[in-house]
């Protein structure tokens, strides 16, 4: 009788809930592999969307364990939660375009467990703070450059060198060619060297897929390109081989080493006022100043739009958006600002294109392909044929005009009397 109760003992044991820190994680895994897939619009998310989804929802679940919320399902996120996060953020000076991106995907996230509304804006969270600081900037105003920011770039180079050899070819790369975190992980030196440029292929890391080629233009960058290859073996890429455990290092291991290596050096927006990311500001700052055309002083080390002709300079810029991998000048105004007083020069159109575009704008009915009187055959049948068919696609309406809700967009037809069988 005792070994049939210690045995209804033991079968119970399992309904009682005792959920760990795991749990959770594979609780909120679960949600994240059946909503992520698809975005609020309900279009097909991409996968780096999804990336992006995932680690931010781990990483502020793992945040309010770290502040004393055990939370054993991620469905039980509630608004003092959120209150804390945004809070928390705040406290640790994170950026105000970073904050508002978390809470969009912890709004998404409401959605998904079926609390729409539950996220209110950032400002609903910080009331304290005045509302000019949680304005979203997408211009710089100041340098976000590492010398601008009192961060000497040699010594840090060598003091990565010191930390981890590969960690210090990283940032050379970073400082002579502007590249992202990911495009310097997933680059592979002697593939990529194509002599007067270097390759950043649509595989390996940027943002969008989008390729392009960082032209070489000075003595700094082939030196700096040819002794990183001079320490690299034929064929690898960048990042990391194995993590420091020994084991087969995956990119997202190398993308958070390289931010662990940047925080061992100091180099935090919390500790010098710059991340890693300002090597890239630097690049960008750099090439300005050195562009071979054109050279223009940037507006955050004190440029001005009168430094050359206002076509002159929009060239300029365009040329150093190409070579940080944009295609629009207005998103790098974010690493070297925007000049006060510049307005874009006046397109030049020709007459053809003038004409090409006017005749393409004409409302055109779809399905009537011209035809030359010497190849299409004549006759009354012919004509007769025409006739039906021009006058079946006027009763449809299916013009390539603005259409609004009044238009009908298709004319109902008459039955013809004594149907065919």
């Amino acid at each position: 009788m005792k070994k049939l109760m210690e045995l209804g003992a033991s079968q119970a044991t399992p309904a009682v809930r005792t959920d760990t820190h795991g749990g959770w994680r594979r609780e909120l895994q679960t949600v994240v592999d059946r909503h992520a897939g698809v975005r609020v619009n309900g279009n097909v998310a991409s996968h780096r969307t999804r990336e992006l989804t995932a680690s931010v929802l781990f990483a502020v679940f793992g945040t309010l364990t770290v502040l004393g919320f055990k939370l054993q399902n991620p469905r039980n996120l509630g608004e003092r939660h959120v209150d804390v996060l945004v809070k928390h953020w705040h406290s640790e000076g994170r950026a105000v375009a970073t904050m508002q991106n978390e809470l969009s995907v912890l709004r998404k996230f409401a959605i998904w467990i079926g609390k729409k509304g539950m996220v209110r804006t950032l400002q609903d969270y910080l009331p304290h703070v005045p509302r000019a600081e949680l304005q979203r900037r997408t211009v710089a105003t100041k340098s976000k450059s590492w010398s601008k920011n009192g961060v000497n770039v040699e010594e840090k180079i060598a003091q990565a060198d010191a930390l981890n050899e590969r960690f210090g070819l990283m940032l050379r790369l970073a400082i002579a060619f502007g590249l992202r975190r990911k495009e310097i992980l997933m680059l592979k030196p002697w593939k990529c060297d194509h002599g007067d440029y270097l390759a950043v292929y649509p595989n390996a890391g940027p943002k969008g897929g989008r390729a392009r080629n960082v032209p070489i233009e000075n003595t700094f960058q082939r030196e700096m390109l040819d002794y990183v290859k001079a320490r690299m073996p034929k064929g690898d890429s960048m990042g990391w081989k194995t993590t420091r455990r020994g084991k087969p290092a995956t990119l997202a291991y190398s993308c958070q080493e390289y931010m662990r290596r940047m925080s061992e050096m100091d180099v935090t927006k919390s500790a010098a006022g710059v991340a890693g990311h300002g090597l890239r500001a630097e690049y960008s700052e750099n090439a300005g100043l050195v562009n071979k055309d054109r050279p223009f002083v940037p507006p955050t080390l004190g440029g001005t739009a009168d430094q050359m002709p206002a076509e002159e300079l929009h060239l300029a810029l365009s040329q150093v958006s190409e070579k940080l991998g944009h295609s629009r000048t207005s998103i790098t105004g974010s690493y070297y600002g925007h000049f006060k007083g510049l307005r874009r020069p006046p397109q030049k159109v020709s007459d053809e294109e003038r004409q090409a575009r006017s005749a393409k704008s004409r409302p055109v009915l779809r399905g009537v392909v011209p035809a030359s009187s010497a190849s299409a055959p004549s006759g009354p049948v012919q004509d007769k044929a025409g006739r039906r068919r021009t006058d079946a696609l006027l009763d449809v309406r299916q013009m390539d005009l603005p259409l609004k809700d009044s238009v009908v967009l298709f004319k109902p037809r008459a039955p013809k009397s004594g149907g065919e069988g």
